[in-house]
């Protein structure tokens, strides 16, 4: 497994001192206001989100559709290889099938694999197959084929991704603005057969359809996904190549794309599917190592922060980002600390009470509804809202069998999030080495 880089000592005590910031303003908080006054203010913050991606989507409905390129520029598609035997077959044909004027030219690097996937590839014809002596992450693995591109534009793709035929027609229009260095597409997972993965399918959906959209319709997208990316050859020269050893390389890259003021589209048009994660352990990893990388990547480029060079990402969208992001840990820390206590007085409460032989008993005539229910349930209604404005933007439409998974998806997944990002905060906090694992079948 190839190891993550580490945040330097200067960064690492940044990270300390924000987050200790926070909690002491949130446990401050807590011992001049009510719980409920929190919670609100909390969920305030949730809402105006909300409402900012709405009344965006009102303005902005004509972004994220297909648009047909009017020339044809030369296309190279680039797939790292790292013990992808069961799915690399696919990915290749799937990219075969592409429907585009001009041969599409591809370059698989095996990456050291030990499954077979070297021997399979050397069997496939109409690629070009670079074999890497020892494994050395996917960052590396691209650079080793991206720098000997010819053409024009490249796409990088995972090799357990599968591309419809036009994703190429719909999203190569983009590039007619000579400052967008990529284009992104709409990504969703290839099989909905477990539990899990059918959160994740309407999880990808929102994120990777209009959330992304949206995002770079105020030039303010700063991922390029590795399931599947267009970019401008010449990019890469400009900037440089993927960071080897970074646990998000995909989200260093569209930060260092922001840092020289570059443009990345969504087209939520073409759609690429791609291998998820089928149980919770294996969403738990790959979660951990995005949250680890985007919290390190956040900090190394905190110098986009309030940069008048981008000023929608710099003055509103990372700041919200990472300060909510922040702001989710020092609110578990909180939970969990006033839990025990809370748990401790009443199991102490009720220790003394039935040990004096108190009765037991249930009183309903006082039972009122508080009216903080009222904001909480007008609160989900706007989330249905925007799911269903989200899942209407790519023409789709949820069924039955997606009842269940959204409720998960509206009311438990959260606190899975919350939990994995806050362990990940505090390791890239203190140092802990993160690792690359292969969660897809």
């Amino acid at each position: 497994m190839t190891q993550s880089l580490k945040l330097n000592a200067k960064d690492k005590g940044l990270l300390f001192l924000v987050l200790a910031l926070f909690i002491f303003l949130v446990f401050s908080a807590s011992f001049f206001f009510p719980d409920i006054y929190l919670i609100i203010a909390f969920n305030a913050i949730f809402l105006f989100s909300l409402f900012f991606y709405l009344m965006l989507f009102l303005h902005k409905q004509d972004l994220g559709k297909a648009r047909k390129p009017k020339h044809f520029p030369s296309v190279t598609v680039v797939i790292p290889v790292f013990n992808s035997k069961n799915t690399i077959v696919q990915c290749i044909d799937s990219i075969k099938k592409i429907n585009y004027p001009k041969k599409v030219s591809i370059v698989a690097v095996d990456d050291a694999s030990t499954d077979g996937s070297r021997e399979l590839l050397e069997k496939i014809n109409g690629i070009e197959l670079i074999k890497l002596p020892k494994n050395s992450g996917k960052a590396a693995a691209l650079n080793s084929a991206l720098q000997k591109v010819k053409t024009d534009f490249v796409v990088c793709i995972d090799s357990d991704s599968y591309p419809e035929e036009n994703v190429l027609m719909k999203s190569m229009g983009y590039f007619e603005d000579e400052k967008v260095a990529a284009v992104t597409c709409l990504v969703l997972p290839d099989k909905r057969d477990t539990f899990v993965r059918k959160i994740q399918f309407l999880e990808y959906a929102i994120s990777f359809g209009l959330n992304n959209t949206l995002l770079s319709s105020i030039d303010s997208s700063y991922v390029v996904p590795g399931p599947f990316t267009i970019f401008r050859k010449s990019v890469f020269e400009k900037v440089g190549y993927y960071e080897a050893g970074n646990l998000a390389e995909d989200m260093e890259f569209g930060l260092r794309l922001k840092d020289h003021s570059l443009k990345i589209i969504n087209c939520y048009d073409a759609v690429v599917y791609t291998d998820v994660p089928h149980d919770w352990f294996g969403l738990f990893i790959q979660r951990n190592r995005w949250c680890r990388g985007g919290v390190f990547n956040f900090i190394r480029y905190k110098k986009l922060l309030f940069n008048k060079k981008n000023p929608d990402f710099g003055f509103f969208v990372m700041p919200f980002v990472f300060a909510s992001q922040v702001l989710i840990v020092a609110v578990l820390a909180r939970m969990l600390l006033f839990f025990v206590h809370d748990l401790f007085v009443f199991f102490s409460v009720s220790f003394n009470y039935f040990s004096l032989g108190g009765p037991v008993f249930v009183d309903l005539s006082r039972f009122a509804l508080p009216s903080s229910f009222l904001f909480f349930l007008i609160s989900y209604i706007f989330v249905g809202i925007y799911f269903w404005v989200c899942f209407k933007s790519i023409n789709y439409a949820p069924n039955r069998r997606d009842f269940f998974p959204l409720l998960i998806l509206i009311f438990i997944y959260p606190y899975f999030i919350t939990f994995t990002y806050s362990q990940g905060y505090f390791k890239e906090m203190i140092g802990v080495r993160g690792s690359w694992r292969r969660v897809s079948t």
